[in-house]
């Protein structure tokens, strides 16, 4: 399967909370992938909307930045910029 960068995702549902204080929000369901920080951008999205089905996984390249808003439905996952979506995942993937 062939993707582009950034791989796109819903509308931010604004929330107050971001990792594991949006736990209340997904009970259940994980908020936090620290094990992905290095794993592919690619497999680290599959991963993380298997685990939880109520959010999306966005990939972008390092260097593009969002302000401070928290958004409950979306992980983003920050890869290099000269190999995304496939490059390892820099940031701590949390929801929020």
């Amino acid at each position: 399967m062939s993707y582009s960068c950034p791989i796109p995702g819903p509308k931010c549902e604004i929330c107050d909370c971001s990792g594991s204080t949006c736990q209340s929000q997904f009970p259940g369901l994980k908020v936090e992938w620290p094990e992905l920080k290095g794993v592919s951008g690619v497999e680290a999205k599959a991963i993380i909307e298997r685990d939880n089905p109520r959010v999306t996984a966005i990939v972008y390249p390092l260097g593009v930045y969002f302000p401070a808003i928290n958004c409950c439905n979306r992980v983003l996952l920050y890869v290099p910029t000269d190999d995304c979506p496939n490059g390892p995942v820099q940031n701590r993937p949390m929801v929020g």
